[in-house]
């Protein structure tokens, strides 16, 4: 049993709360070495780079909060810590600089406000990442968010969850912009669509087994479940359990999902999920995500008419007291006082009528948070680094930003590029899904050991996700604004990201499961798959590809040309649709292949047939769309 199993098996997490008291009293000095691991149940950190102080994390669900609670924590930015909070890649914000005898004054003021700071820390499901313009965008399938708020209201103080094998992290999501990084979650819920009872219904298909640290990025696996969204908590949690049972508790390095899931294989996965439940899962349905992805960093228009959402960039997430009041302010005056915090570190003020849009654009502080910044400013994450974090091996935050500036005097970028830096392979910064990802490490220059990053290229999650390319190693810190400037100046993330799809094939995704009607001919109307989606038919034994695009479908063969992948279950770009095996883009409306002119695909014509559309299993070459 290792140490941390110990300190677990002697007390639970929870239980130092009722110490919390006592040790403000007595300072950190008389903290028991265990508790000062238990108090990370409590959202409390230790951290050795500031003695005597520490580190509180607020969870935020779905990064969704108010005026009230961003003002309560901006005022105890000011008043206990020294003037700055961090946003956090989980839509956290973490509080800098406390005293031990501050902190039961500052969870008394935190609960007031309806926050809580409970098991954001150590082996706990960490905060449940989620859309942040979830039930604004027009860009999702449906508002997720009551299903995060539902699973966390689940295990928030509840000891069935407190002793996992190792941190947990999920994300439930109904975007379909891709603005969570649903595959390095150990749990993803990502939006999907399927024909239930011969109705298309909107829910989610169920992710399992990624992770950013222990080992590097591993691409969370499709564990060919769709589940509604009344019945998504009740999963989530036995995923959850599942892990507690039947993790190893051994070497921790080697103790998330993604092992258990490797070790057992997702069918066996899936079967103890049933067992557990006491119920069948369905299969998968149509993955109803869009290939591009966005950071909501600008004026967008929500689904309502005439209103809209207004994202601010945080440099790095790292913002101060005054701001957070600030913005507080400007979300009660333009707004319905709602706010909400991006994983990109970013802030939200949504509901802004058009008829004060203007004036909020021309308010002080968005000269500072901007709603225009630069193409490399605006993709800039980075972790916490040695400044406070007890793992990071180099500073970042200041460093990231230094660097950033240096190339916006050098580099007139008009393409979004994402920098992301993460200060240790714990990969907080999230640099395994970056164009360009920057890992901390230590170079030997001239017999001194300096601070440095590994360079990692064509990173991304998402239904097309890649494992970026290590391209530099041990690239001392003062080198980058030269050595990034060619890669930011003359790359192309997006070119690398195909290549590495074409090198290194995703595993096929299940195709959704094939619909026959009574009469082999089954129909389909537009209105059952959203825009960009797509679903598989069987008409007379053959498998049939059926795409929305444009409000209009379009039939193909399912079955690629080239090494039979499922065309249903590829991502719809433009007007081509790309292979998950191998990459190679089709035509929907003709089958023309662009990647190798000597493939075709097959059409099928799209008849009207009793309010939606048969396919005709002979090609008309005049008539593709319905």
């Amino acid at each position: 049993m290792n140490k941390l199993e110990q300190i677990k098996a002697e007390k639970d997490g929870l239980d130092v709360g009722a110490d919390i008291p006592r040790y403000a009293q007595l300072g950190v000095d008389a903290i028991e070495e265990g508790d000062l691991e238990r108090l990370k149940w409590w959202g409390i950190f230790f951290r050795r780079h500031t003695p005597g102080h520490f580190m509180m994390r607020i969870r935020i669900p779905n990064g969704l909060t108010d005026a009230t609670q961003l003002r309560t924590i901006g005022e105890i930015t000011g008043r206990f810590g020294r003037g700055f909070a961090d946003i956090t890649t989980r839509q956290q914000v973490q509080l800098r600089w406390i005293r031990i005898d501050d902190v039961p004054a500052i969870l008394d003021r935190l609960r007031a406000a309806g926050l809580v700071t409970l098991q954001t820390g150590q082996d706990n499901i960490r905060n449940v990442v989620g859309c942040p313009a979830a039930g604004l965008t027009p860009n999702e399938l449906f508002d997720a968010s009551p299903v995060v708020r539902a699973f966390t209201g689940a295990f928030v103080g509840n000891k069935a969850y407190t002793n996992l094998p190792r941190k947990f992290n999920v994300t439930i999501t109904g975007c379909r912009e891709n603005c969570t990084h649903a595959e390095t979650q150990d749990l993803a819920l990502v939006p999907a669509t399927r024909s239930l009872g011969g109705e298309p219904v909107a829910g989610f298909n169920v992710l399992v087994g990624g992770k950013n640290g222990s080992g590097g990025y591993r691409i969370a696996t499709p564990l060919d479940v769709f589940v509604r969204p009344d019945e998504a908590a009740e999963l989530c949690s036995a995923v959850v359990l599942l892990f507690r049972d039947h993790g190893s508790r051994e070497a921790r390095n080697k103790v998330r999902l993604a092992f258990l899931v490797d070790d057992w294989g997702v069918a066996t996965v899936r079967e103890v999920l049933e067992t557990r439940l006491g119920k069948a899962l369905e299969r998968a349905g149509a993955d109803q995500r869009l290939p591009g992805v966005t950071d909501h960093v600008g004026v967008f228009r929500q689904r309502r008419a005439a209103l809209n959402y207004v994202g601010l960039l945080v440099p790095v997430g790292r913002i101060t007291g005054d701001q957070l009041v600030e913005v507080a302010r400007l979300a009660s005056s333009y707004g319905t006082g709602e706010i909400r915090l991006t994983p990109d570190q970013n802030v939200i003020v949504p509901n802004v009528p058009d008829a004060t849009l203007g004036n909020l654009t021309v308010e002080p502080l968005l000269k500072v948070l901007r709603i225009d910044p630069s193409e490399i400013m605006r993709g800039l994450v980075s972790c916490t680094g040695i400044e406070f974090c007890n793992l990071a091996v180099i500073e970042t935050k200041a460093r990231a930003l230094a660097v950033a500036r240096a190339l916006e005097a050098r580099v007139d970028r008009r393409k979004p590029v994402r920098i992301h830096w993460s200060g240790c392979p714990a990969g907080c910064g999230n640099h395994t899904v970056a164009d360009i990802g920057l890992l901390g490490t230590k170079a030997n220059v001239d017999g001194k050991a300096v601070d440095a990053v590994d360079i990692f290229v064509g990173g991304s999650s998402g239904p097309r996700a890649t494992h970026g390319i290590k391209l530099l190693e041990n690239v001392p810190c003062d080198r980058l604004p030269q050595v990034l400037e060619g890669l930011v100046r003359h790359g192309d993330p997006e070119k690398v990201r195909r290549q590495l799809r074409a090198v290194h094939p995703a595993a096929p995704v299940p195709a959704p499961a094939p619909k026959d009607g009574p009469a082999g001919s089954p129909r389909i109307r537009v209105e059952e798959l959203a825009e960009g989606a797509a679903t598989m038919l069987r008409v007379h034994g053959v498998e049939i590809a059926v795409f929305r695009r444009q409000d209009r479908l379009y039939a193909l063969q399912n079955r690629c040309p080239h090494e039979g992948g499922a065309l249903a279950s590829g991502t719809l770009d433009g007007d081509e649709v790309s292979c998950p095996l191998h990459g190679y883009r089709f035509n929907v409306k003709t089958g023309a292949c662009s990647t190798d002119p000597a493939l075709r695909a097959r059409t099928f014509a799209l008849v009207p047939q009793a309010g939606g559309f048969a396919v005709e299993t002979a090609p008309d070459p005049t008539r593709h769309p319905a």
